[in-house]
């Protein structure tokens, strides 16, 4: 027998005793894998945030098509239609119910804020000249519109809004007696402004190129707009009209092992997602009415841009209560003649708008729309919706809550029932890894 048969080489010795993962690659490794796979998540939601041109459209079209199958399943069943048409059908719907009436009302909202703003001004010019004139007992009844003029011809001039007339009365205060806080600190920075007066005048140059950059800015993020909605109304064509085919492949990538217990858990993710997300939007959508047509009523400037706005904060429980102090400052600027326009209108109709806004909610939508089934608390959506905005913006508010309902659900499926084994003695680790 030849000597190399007798005696093998020293490499394949050291190999035959070597340890197992000797001869693996990194990306071998379990361990190493497992790192890897939860970076290439974060990294996934990274490169998503910074995408988010595309991603969010993207996303909001799953969404919407998550959202619609059931309607989808609906209409094909009722009317013996195809997917493709169930779905133009919805998207037309959703674009002469939707898209051309929030067009609309944010075009008429958008005058009311026009017509609010040259308000605003004019009676900031009108304070600055009533605070400069000589006689301040005829300057103050031209504010309040209690000036008769001497003259026949000589016109009334309108009054402006009482919260002016405070303002104005605190200005006033400042220059005289300083006995007013808010005089204190108006006369403070009436003192700045003089002793910086040339760097003011250079702020007050710059204020004109300011306005036509938001101006520019404004039109910009309108046609942003425009385009998102195409875009998204793009993918959820053909994200609606594939569903059937997007849920097969995804249950044919799950492993054969944990197949069974993998779906379970889905269709628990799907029970809470389904129930919050579904039933918040019916709900928010429904609150966008109620608070635009509600503000709209009292008299608030720009209803329809602020009323939408609210039934979106309305999604976290309890967060449409930031509304509350902005009604009341645009009603009071606004200064309504008669009833509206007294203190206690004011203070009294935004209030009773969000407290009215907030019983719907909590009385009537949810326990009809979205039941008691979501199993998604208050604190959990809260903290969900605020970590993933602060993280990730627009992005991150639209994946925190649904990632937020399936961590509840692993730790309350998984890991909690085996770290009640672990603690009573019955299982040696707390951790679900076998």
């Amino acid at each position: 027998m030849p000597d190399d048969a007798q005696n093998p080489p020293a490499n394949d010795e050291s190999r035959k005793h070597a340890p197992a993962w000797a001869g693996l690659h990194l990306w071998q490794m379990q361990p190493v894998r497992d790192v890897l796979l939860g970076l290439g998540i974060f990294a996934l939601i990274v490169i998503g945030q910074k995408t988010s041109v595309v991603t969010v459209p993207l996303l909001l079209a799953i969404l919407l098509a998550y959202l619609f199958e059931p309607v989808i399943v609906w209409l094909m069943k009722k009317f013996g239609v195809s997917r493709r048409v169930s779905v133009i059908s919805i998207l037309v719907v959703l674009i002469v119910g939707v898209v051309l009436p929030i067009m609309a009302g944010g075009a008429y909202a958008a005058g009311q804020l026009v017509g609010f703003t040259t308000d605003t001004i004019s009676n900031v010019n009108r304070v600055s000249k009533a605070i400069d004139s000589n006689d301040q007992t005829v300057a103050r009844q031209r504010l309040t519109g209690e000036y008769a003029p001497t003259d026949p011809a000589e016109p009334i001039p309108d009054a402006i809004p009482s919260a002016w007339v405070w303002v104005y009365d605190e200005i006033q205060a400042a220059q005289t007696n300083h006995d007013s806080s808010l005089g204190d600190a108006l006369d403070a920075g009436i003192d700045w402004i003089s002793s910086n007066s040339e760097q003011v005048a250079k702020t007050t140059a710059s204020v004109s190129v300011d306005i036509v950059n938001r101006a520019l800015g404004f039109i910009g993020a309108a046609f942003g707009i425009a385009f998102m909605v195409f875009v998204t109304a793009f993918f959820f064509f053909f994200t609606a009209t594939e569903w059937i085919q997007l849920k097969g492949f995804g249950v044919k990538l799950l492993p054969d092992k944990n197949r069974d217990r993998i779906i379970d858990l889905l269709q628990k993710f799907d029970a809470v997602i389904s129930g919050f997300i579904r039933g918040r939007i019916t709900i928010a959508f429904i609150q966008g009415i109620v608070f635009s047509v509600g503000y709209f009523l009292i008299g608030v400037p720009g209803a329809f841009i602020l009323g939408p706005v609210v039934a979106i904060l309305s999604i976290v429980p309890y967060l449409a209560l930031i509304g509350l102090p902005i009604s009341v400052s645009l009603l009071a600027l606004q200064g309504h003649d008669g009833f509206r326009g007294e203190w206690w209108w004011i203070l009294g109709a935004p209030t009773g708008i969000y407290f009215l806004g907030q019983a719907l909610d909590d009385y009537v939508w949810t326990p009809l729309i979205q039941g008691k089934s979501t199993g998604m608390d208050t604190p959990t959506i809260l903290f969900a919706s605020l970590a993933g905005g602060a993280l990730f913006g627009v992005f991150g508010l639209l994946i925190a809550i649904p990632i937020a309902a399936c961590v509840k659900i692993l730790i309350q499926e998984i890991f909690w029932p085996r770290f009640k084994e672990w603690a009573e003695g019955r299982a040696d680790d707390p951790l679900p890894i076998e």
